[in-house]
C-alpha cells in the first residue's frame, strides 16, 4: 500500500545520488551507442597523445635551456599562487605570495605558464572523460590503452614531481579504479607496468632530498618563516634566491626563488605524490575496492583497511 510507496519514493533520491561509474567499476559498461565520442576515439586520442608529448617535452633539459634563451624559464615553474597553495597559512605563503624575493615575471612568460597548464590539464580530462563517458569502446581497445599510456609516460623521467602527481590524480587513478574486471589486465599493463618500478626510484630520491633538505635547515633553528616549522632557521639567507644549479634542485617549483620555500614546496609535492602513488598501489591489491571514498585523514580510497 501507502508504505510501500513511501519506502520506493525514499530509496529513489540516495540511489540516484551515486552516478554509476564514479565511485565504482563501470562493469558492464553501458553500450558504445550510448555515447556519440565512441565513433570517433581513435582519432581524439592520438590528438591528446601528441599534445601531452608536447607539452610534457618542454621540461626536458633540452627544452629548459632554449627556454632559458628566451627569457621564458619562469614559465616552467609556479606561479606565486601555486606556490602559496602548497604552503600553509603563515608568513612563507604571505612572502610567495608577494613574489618569493623575485622581480615579476614576464607577462609572455606569465602567459605562457598558463597557456602550457591549460594544455595539460584539457589534454588530462579529455582521457578521464571519455573512459567516463564512452567506457564501452574505451576499455576495451588496446590501441587506446596504448594511446593513453603513451600520453601520460612521455618524456617521464624529465617530468617534476607535481606533473607526474597531477597525472596520476586525473588520469591513472580514475582511468584504472573504474575499469571493467575484463580489461584489467590490459589497463595494468598499460599504465601500472612500468609505472611502479619508476615511482619506486623517483620517491626514493624524493624523499632522500627531503631529509637532506630537513637536515641542513634544522641546524640553523626555527624562525617561523613557514608558520611554524622547525626546519627554518634564522639565517637571512632564506631570502635570498636560489643560484642557478644550486639548492632545492635549482628552483624548479619556485624558478630560483627562497631555498627554504622551494624545500617546503617540494616536501608537500613529495607527501602528495606519495600518497596518490599508494592510492594506485590500492587499486592494483583489491580492485574492487572502495574508489573515490576517502578514509579519515589518508586521502586514500581505503582498500587496504580490512585487508
Amino acid at each position: 500500500g501507502s508504505g510501500g510507496k513511501n519506502t520506493t519514493a525514499a530509496a529513489a533520491p540516495s540511489a540516484m545520488s551515486i552516478p554509476a561509474g564514479l565511485v565504482r567499476p563501470v562493469d558492464p559498461p553501458p553500450p558504445s551507442s550510448e555515447c556519440p565520442a565512441s565513433d570517433h576515439l581513435d582519432w581524439v586520442l592520438t590528438l591528446s597523445a601528441a599534445l601531452c608529448t608536447a607539452v610534457h617535452g618542454v621540461w626536458t633539459p633540452a627544452s629548459a635551456a632554449e627556454a632559458a634563451s628566451l627569457g621564458l624559464e619562469r614559465a616552467l615553474s609556479m606561479s606565486p599562487d601555486e606556490q602559496a597553495a602548497h604552503l600553509v597559512h603563515g608568513p612563507a605563503r604571505t612572502f610567495a605570495i608577494a613574489g618569493g624575493g623575485l622581480p615579476p615575471a614576464s607577462l609572455t612568460a606569465s602567459a605562457t605558464r598558463d597557456w602550457l597548464r591549460g594544455l595539460r590539464d584539457s589534454a588530462y580530462a579529455l582521457i578521464t572523460l571519455l573512459s567516463v563517458h564512452a567506457p564501452a569502446a574505451f576499455y576495451p581497445s588496446r590501441a587506446i590503452a596504448g594511446a593513453v599510456a603513451g600520453a601520460m609516460f612521455a618524456e617521464l623521467p624529465h617530468m617534476h614531481d607535481r606533473h607526474v602527481r597531477q597525472a596520476l590524480h586525473m588520469v591513472v587513478r580514475p582511468v584504472v579504479g573504474r575499469c571493467p574486471g575484463a580489461h584489467r589486465a590490459l589497463w595494468h599493463a598499460a599504465l601500472t607496468a612500468s609505472l611502479v618500478p619508476h615511482m619506486h626510484g623517483r620517491l626514493c630520491a624524493g624523499w632522500a632530498r627531503v631529509k637532506g633538505s630537513g637536515a641542513s635547515s634544522a641546524a640553523a633553528g626555527a624562525s617561523g618563516l613557514d608558520g611554524g616549522n622547525s626546519r627554518i632557521g634564522h639565517s637571512t639567507s632564506v631570502l635570498e634566491p636560489i643560484a642557478a644549479g644550486g639548492g632545492g634542485g635549482g628552483g624548479i617549483n619556485t624558478g630560483g626563488g627562497s631555498a627554504v620555500v622551494e624545500d617546503l614546496i617540494a616536501e608537500r609535492v613529495t607527501r602528495d605524490l606519495t600518497r596518490d602513488h599508494c592510492a594506485v598501489l590500492e587499486l592494483i591489491a583489491i580492485p574492487d575496492g572502495t574508489f573515490g571514498r576517502k578514509t579519515k585523514g589518508s586521502g586514500l580510497t581505503g582498500h587496504l583497511r580490512g585487508a
